[in-house]
């Protein structure tokens, strides 16, 4: 997940809600047996201190692209090697030889009542 800073967004308390958020999905990662640090939250600079400045008037010096450009590959750095840290999902267990429980059931659909 992505988030404006807490200073810096657009909605009074976007951010703070986004981490309360965040945090609440940990949670349900970790009860159903996925882990909570499958989950991360990354906060980038937001825009709303820019804007309203520009609104009244006053000039303001915006985050240069080569800034955002170096904290978007910092992120994705990030995210890659918490992606090769990270156990296979548990969600993906290898098959049992000679058990296939996910194989689908072969139901008998009739109308059984009007046999004699």
């Amino acid at each position: 997940m992505v988030a404006c800073r807490d200073d810096n967004c657009h909605h009074l308390e976007g951010s703070k809600r986004c981490a309360r958020r965040a945090a609440f999905l940990r949670s349900l990662l970790e009860e159903i047996g996925l882990g909570g640090d499958r989950l991360m939250l990354f906060h980038l600079p937001g825009t709303a201190a820019e804007d309203m400045a520009l609104g009244s008037g006053r000039t303001v010096e915006a985050l240069a692209a080569a800034d955002s450009n170096a904290q978007a590959a910092a992120i994705r750095d990030l995210v890659v090697r918490a992606l090769v840290d990270l156990p296979p999902s548990p969600l993906h267990k290898a098959p049992v030889a000679g058990a296939d429980d996910n194989a689908p059931q072969e139901v008998e659909f009739g109308n059984d009542d009007n046999e004699q």
